[in-house]
């Protein structure tokens, strides 16, 4: 039983030790959508019930020449109804 704790604590140690020499000889840069920065996604409100959301998650709509973020279909047209 003692021996198959140590192999696993080995194999656990020694993926771990793989990975990170991958990593390091691979550059260690990822691919960041353009939307993303290393802080995180900008959130943005919906102007119609007030939630804030990830940019990349919300509707966007240009709406009389503005540029709106909205959570959901429904939102978005309640706000575009309300406008004259």
């Amino acid at each position: 039983m003692i021996k198959l704790l140590i192999f696993a604590l080995l194999g656990f140690l020694a993926y771990t030790l793989y990975t990170m020499l991958r990593r390091s000889l691979g550059g260690g840069t990822s691919s960041i959508p353009p939307e993303k920065t290393r802080q995180g996604e900008e959130m943005v409100r919906d102007p119609q019930c007030g939630t804030y959301l990830p940019k990349g998650e919300a509707l966007e709509k240009i709406i009389d020449g503005e540029r709106h973020y909205f959570c959901s279909t429904r939102c978005r047209d309640a706000f575009k109804a309300k406008k004259p």
